[in-house]
């Protein structure tokens, strides 16, 4: 029989999965809804600019900054679990978050001109308009990296409810007075994340400490762990380009006939929608791999890993249907596309994002074992794949597609060989 403080446990993880899936889930529509604001109030080169910002920023900024939130979470929740200071944790990562900053300026330096130095019409606003919202960004993940690992989901998930609100509420008032700008439009993108930053900064340090906590304890790190925010931050790159990249290629090589680039596109963000939830699965499943890995519960981690694995085939099904029934829909509704590509181009679309969650599952369960180094080969590989078929391959539209889906197939699979590798100190020889 379940006992009430089980139940209530059950109840409160649910209520935590709930605001922090709703969260992501109103950040990205946010984002959607001024993309589509976008497509009718801006001509088709400013609708292009701010796209292609879109896809860059997150490709650079959240690739990067959200291995801060990852490896900050992980290491908080280690800390609460064993009754130690987090401080040492959460200083850590603010300058993991300098360091990766410097990386990020350097591609911003180098990518705004060859990428959006045209779009936008100067090198200098590409290459401040990155620097931005890398900036923002890196403040925003800095923050929800120790909520995460607290278990403090309502703050973490207001973070991107205001980061939400602001960006819709900026892109409405820009429609009211008829700004046409595609530098103001873009800083809707680029300064959004700051403002809920400086909004909850205090409330988020204001974290009595449990009293089993020992202030300033030393906590040992395992050799595997030392620098494994670069290693997730090379895996989080590497993934941002797998689902980015291929729409660029499709608009590079198809510049002549813009029309076909431009549905391609569209449906291509639209079907990588549910990448944008994929950082909620890692603030929901890190914290209790991490506390049941470091019991030594590995039947406990697998039998969560099973039980998502059937919630993700059902939802995949839906997706699919919606991929062709849905999608075709929305792209010529709502971003007035006018071609769209064929019924099977979509479904390879739809299920390379179904692939790419179930690799998230397992990529969790190998981050929480300290080997984002495993992790990072696994996407930086399927990057590689995407890259040679995408953009070497023909036609573009077909072959971005398949080396999408190839990509996450080529990533799945690799995860899964290192997951059965791991050692299993509760199996018996």
């Amino acid at each position: 029989m379940t006992s009430r403080a089980e139940s209530g446990s059950r109840v409160r993880r649910t209520g935590a999965a709930a605001q922090v899936a709703g969260s992501q889930i109103g950040l990205a529509l946010s984002n959607y809804l001024v993309l589509v604001i976008a497509a009718r109030h801006l001509d088709t080169a400013g609708f292009a600019a701010l796209t292609s910002y879109y896809l860059l920023i997150n490709t650079v900024g959240r690739g990067l900054f959200a291995a801060v939130e990852l490896e900050a979470t992980r290491a908080v929740a280690d800390a609460v679990a064993r009754g130690h200071d987090t401080g040492p944790a959460v200083r850590t990562a603010r300058n993991d978050t300098l360091r990766l900053l410097v990386v990020a300026l350097v591609l911003s330096a180098v990518a705004g001109p060859l990428l959006l130095g045209q779009a936008l019409g100067s090198s200098a606003l590409a290459i401040g308009m990155l620097a931005a919202g890398a900036v923002t960004m890196a403040a925003s993940y800095l923050l929800r990296g120790p909520l995460a690992g607290r278990r403090r989901y309502g703050l973490y998930a207001a973070t991107f409810w205001i980061e939400a609100l602001v960006g819709l509420a900026v892109a409405a008032v820009f429609v009211v007075v008829d700004v046409r700008g595609i530098g103001s439009w873009v800083a809707i993108l680029a300064l959004a994340p700051i403002v809920s930053a400086l909004v909850l900064a205090r409330p988020a340090t204001r974290v009595p400490a449990a009293p089993e906590a020992v202030p300033g304890a030393a906590v040992a790190v395992p050799a595997a762990a030392r620098g494994g925010v670069f290693w997730s931050a090379a895996l989080l790159l590497a993934g941002q380009g797998v689902w980015n990249l291929a729409a660029v290629f499709v608009t590079s090589r198809l510049a002549d006939t813009p029309a076909i680039a431009a549905g391609f596109v569209t449906v291509a963000v639209i079907l990588r929608a549910p990448v944008l939830l994929f950082p909620a699965v890692q603030a929901i499943l890190l914290p209790s791999f991490t506390a049941m890995l470091g019991d030594g519960d590995h039947s406990g981690v697998r039998t969560i890993v099973r039980r998502l694995g059937l919630v993700l085939a059902g939802g995949g099904v839906v997706w699919l249907v919606l991929s062709v029934f849905v999608v075709p829909w929305a792209a010529r509704l709502l971003f007035g596309a006018t071609v769209v590509p064929p019924a099977w181009v979509l479904l390879v679309l739809a299920a390379s994002t179904v692939v790419g969650a179930a690799a998230q599952i397992g990529q969790t369960r190998l981050v929480a074992e300290r080997r984002p180094a495993a992790v990072a080969v696994a996407w930086i590989a399927g990057l590689a794949l995407l890259v040679v078929v995408a953009f070497l391959a023909a036609p573009p539209v077909a072959a971005a597609a398949i080396g999408q889906l190839a990509a996450a197939v080529a990533v799945f699979v690799l995860l899964a060989v290192a997951a059965r590798r791991t050692p299993d100190p509760g199996a018996t020889p």
